[in-house]
């Protein structure tokens, strides 16, 4: 990604912190984390959190054990993740590298990770069939590959129940773009069913396609959802239907996990 848009990203870095502590927010790493415990190999693992931030998925796996390394093209966002591992005495579990995706070959090497994230970055990226060719560059051949992305499937029936705008959700049936109104930008639209495509090209195996936040963002009433009780009946129901059809399909993310 360019630098300008690491500008747009610093930019928004606020505002991008307060959703990560919205209810919404914290189902989004909760139900992530969850997701990917199952597919983790034993043992403590080397993790490269691709576009990671300000690491709150890769400080939860640190945590856990792992030793992670996040990239990211917004000194911003990496200055933050090491103030919070250094908060957490996770200092030795954890480097930051300032890197773009498409540099992660030139930069790491062939073979060098048993698992590697990218949470919410391919829909700013043009080229997804040469993204994840680039992925699969520094994973260990039997590596896996975690894919999270907003769910373009899922935009048609929000926008007509949250906004009642029908005209609004039959134009967004197969569009090639969004729009983000957090960083008042225009992405890419993800698919699953492309993106499965996109990682069986480059030679994975989807082994898993869950769903985060299958419920939570159809519920209108937003305030009730930072009502301790109710956000934790809430949690309890999105971990419970994240791997279960049909509802992973109009999730408002999907989550691939795949093997070379």
């Amino acid at each position: 990604m360019s630098e300008s848009r690491a500008d747009l990203f610093d930019d928004e870095f606020g505002e991008f912190q307060r959703w990560q502590a919205s209810p919404w927010g914290r189902l989004r790493y909760t139900t992530a984390a969850a997701n990917l415990t199952a597919h983790l190999p034993a043992g403590p693992s080397k993790i490269l959190d691709a576009g990671g931030g300000n690491g709150l998925d890769a400080l939860e796996l640190a945590a856990r054990g792992h030793h992670v390394t996040i990239t990211d093209i917004s000194e911003q966002s990496l200055a933050e993740a090491r103030a919070a591992a250094a908060q957490r005495g996770l200092e030795d579990r954890v480097t930051t590298r300032h890197a773009g995706l498409d540099t992660l070959g030139h930069v790491f090497g062939r073979g060098r990770f048993d698992v590697l994230l990218c949470h919410n970055v391919i829909q700013y990226l043009p080229d997804p069939v040469g993204v994840i060719a680039a992925l699969a560059v520094p994973l260990r051949a039997s590596g896996v590959l975690s894919v999270i992305a907003p769910n373009a499937d899922a935009d048609p029936l929000l926008t007509a129940v949250r906004g009642l705008d029908l005209d609004g959700a039959l134009r967004m049936l197969d569009a090639p773009t969004r729009y983000s109104v957090a960083y008042q930008a225009e992405t890419r639209a993800c698919y699953p069913d492309h993106v499965k495509a996109d990682l069986a090209a480059a030679g994975f195996e989807v082994i898993a396609h869950c769903g985060i936040r299958n419920v939570c963002d159809y519920i209108l009433d937003d305030e009730r959802k930072s009502d301790p009780k109710f956000y934790r009946k809430l949690e309890r129901l999105e971990l419970a239907l994240a791997h279960r059809a049909p509802y992973v399909y109009t999730a408002r993310f999907f989550h691939l996990i795949a093997k070379r």
